[in-house]
């Protein structure tokens, strides 16, 4: 009898984001060999450098269930996914509004939604997959509630492996042009179709690339070490990848140095050992000031501004930074901390 393991996409943003815990994001070797550099003073909390980016969400909705950060249906409203510890036979979408401070629930599901999971958000509707009998399908919910309606389902691409169990992979998503996008996880292809649903088309020259954020595609899904060689379907762009970076779609990395893809502007980073950057504009580092005290930090391109995110200790574990692809998120106290573009 074969085991089958899921492996579900990153996180993304209108593009599926993935969280990833901060433990787990690596540094490129060009990181590991920068040269030392303290800052004069630790960067201010991040909610007060960066206070329009940050939003403080409880943890917990009315009725005591948890409830975990997945993406934003507005510039309010950030939707999420509740469910009771341990496994819970119907788990729920739910909102929360950053005016009113109310949660509203917006669906209940049949099966668990995976930690790294991440729906993609359009204007009139939430996407989101389940494998089911060794196919995806798609789901979608109206942004302010309703009934999961299956859209379409395909067969699951799947790695045979009879001594520890075959693969089953999962897809990435975006939404637009009232259709639904999606790539594979394992060989890439991008294809679409109507919100309303339908029979799925494929995009044309998509053979082996994967949705990075619609309409960018690009020839690899592996997030950490950037994205590059991109293509815009809609125009046709190519742009240029600098040497020596790691880049998202606008903005890309160096090993002191935030810089535009195009060669533009760029600016100094006020830490070391830069990780990644999210939602093309947050850059992910550490800080260490001159009395040796260490922090993890982020860096906000878009307002030149750094804020902390916690102070490194060695008597308690840090918290885990749950990465996404336009927004991350980590708890304070009870409540979660979620910084977003």
């Amino acid at each position: 009898m074969s085991v089958l393991v899921w492996r579900a996409p990153e996180p993304q943003p209108a593009v599926s984001p993935q969280p990833v815990p901060a433990e787990t994001v690596t540094q490129t070797p060009r990181a590991q060999k920068q040269k030392p550099r303290t800052v004069e003073k630790i960067a201010p909390p991040v909610e007060q450098a960066l206070a329009s980016a940050v939003a403080v969400v409880p943890m917990k909705v009315p009725n005591g269930k948890d409830f975990t950060p997945k993406a934003f249906l507005d510039e309010r409203t950030l939707l999420g996914y509740v469910a009771k510890k341990g496994y819970d036979p119907a788990p729920e979408w739910w909102s929360y509004s950053l005016d009113s401070r109310t949660f509203k629930r917006l669906a209940v599901l049949d099966f668990a939604v995976a930690p790294v999971q991440t729906p993609a958000v359009g204007e009139v509707m939430i996407a989101w997959f389940k494998i089911k009998d060794e196919n995806v399908q798609i789901l979608t919910i109206p942004v302010t509630g309703g009934t999961p309606r299956r859209v379409v389902s395909f067969p699951a691409e799947r790695d045979v492996d009879k001594v520890n169990g075959d693969t089953v992979h999962g897809v990435r998503l975006a939404t637009g042009d009232g259709k639904i996008f999606w790539s594979s996880l394992k060989s890439g292809g991008v294809h679409h179709v109507p919100l309303s649903g339908g029979e799925p088309s494929f995009v044309p020259d998509t053979e082996g690339l994967h949705l990075v954020r619609w309409p960018w595609v690009g020839p690899s899904d592996e997030r950490l070490r950037g994205v590059r060689n991109l293509l815009n379907l809609s125009t046709g762009e190519r742009p240029d990848d600098p040497a020596r970076a790691v880049c998202d779609v606008t903005w890309c990395f160096t090993e002191d140095q935030a810089v535009r893809r195009d060669g533009g502007k760029a600016a100094d980073l006020p830490g070391r050992h830069p990780r990644r950057i999210v939602g093309d504009r947050f850059v992910l580092l550490s800080q260490v000031d001159k009395q040796g005290r260490k922090a993890d930090a982020v860096y906000d391109i878009a307002t030149s501004r750094v804020g902390r995110l916690y102070v490194q200790s060695r008597s308690k574990p840090n918290p885990t930074l749950y990465v996404g692809t336009d927004m991350f998120h980590f708890r304070r106290g009870d409540t979660w901390v979620v910084v977003h573009n």
